[in-house]
């Protein structure tokens, strides 16, 4: 269940048109949990490095944490969201987005595919 997770993140990197190339930097599979950690070239030239911790509960996969770091090719943030329980005055804690003005704000949860979605309207 974990490694077909995994996969399956891998899977939609390959397939997707604005991830020109990626490497995985860690990925470790367990029984019952999973961590990876991946750096993506963008279509555009920006960067998109991101990083999951998994673990089945109940027969089914819960992601605990997650980090999608989006910055430009000269290393400045465009967005950050992530589920670290840092920012408890946000709405939706822990999942927050880091915006580059330096302000924390709100967020939905947010997953691989939903982040490339999201850069895919910026950057066409």
């Amino acid at each position: 269940m974990v490694e077909a997770y995994l996969y399956d993140l891998i899977q939609e990197l390959l397939v997707n048109p604005i991830v020109s190339s990626f490497k995985v930097l860690k990925r470790m599979v367990g029984d019952e949990d999973g961590y990876i950690r991946v750096k993506c070239s963008l279509a555009n030239a920006n960067m998109l490095e991101f990083a999951e911790y998994i673990e089945v509960r109940k027969n089914k996969i819960h992601v605990e944490t997650y980090s999608f770091h989006w910055q430009t090719s000269d290393g400045k943030l465009v967005k950050r969201w992530d589920n670290v329980k840092h920012h408890k005055n946000v709405d939706a804690y822990p999942h927050h987005l880091h915006i580059p003005d330096g302000r924390v704000i709100s967020s939905e949860p947010m997953n691989l595919k939903k982040v490339l979605t999201e850069i895919e309207k910026t950057i066409t």
